[in-house]
């Protein structure tokens, strides 16, 4: 673990957490969700795809903090293109408005270095898009997106997507529609 003077920041593979990490992570991402959902089943700390990388910031043995992640393929016209998908994006409720989002973004943006991937690539509503553009996130909000929910349907013509340049410019991102084969996190 490495961190800023009050937070810890871990990676952890999905496949190193036990019942008990999963109780926690799913505690604080019921607790950041409550308001517009009620996903997250007891012992579940995902609500659509499985991440493979975790991003957890504590402090004083809380987990204040968390961001799931997992690599994959998006198709575009101009063939596959690998991101590092990014979801389950979460700050506990009472640790918002320090700087805890920002610096988790920053961790983010280091897991997705580590992972090798050219783009991190997320989606939100448009009320979200300041907070992510504040950490080098690029709103696509002319391109469409066919996507997976976490409900299982199939969801066309989204254009809530954004980009986060990591190992390449956005100058490599192609223009036209995209496809997200696989369940969002």
């Amino acid at each position: 673990m490495t961190g800023t003077p009050s937070t810890q920041w871990q990676l952890a593979w999905e496949t190193h957490l036990g019942p008990e990490d999963h109780e926690v992570v799913g505690g604080l991402l019921a607790c950041s969700y409550a308001p517009t959902t009620t996903v997250f089943a007891p012992g579940h700390s995902w609500a659509g795809a499985r991440p493979e990388l975790r991003v957890l910031g504590w402090q004083r043995r809380e987990l204040v903090a968390h961001a799931g992640v997992i690599r994959r393929f998006l198709r575009s016209p101009a063939g596959p293109l690998l991101v590092g998908d990014v979801g389950l994006v979460a700050v506990h409720p009472g640790h918002q408005g320090g700087g805890l989002g920002g610096a988790l973004m920053a961790e983010v943006r280091r897991a997705l270095t580590e992972l090798a991937v050219p783009h991190g690539f997320l989606t939100c509503g448009p009320e979200l898009r300041p907070f992510y553009e504040r950490s080098g996130w690029v709103a696509l909000t002319g391109t469409d997106l066919c996507s997976i929910g976490i409900d299982h349907r199939v969801e066309h013509d989204r254009r809530n997507g954004m980009v986060l340049p990591v190992l390449a410019t956005m100058d490599s991102w192609p223009a036209g529609p995209l496809e997200r084969n696989g369940q969002e996190i």
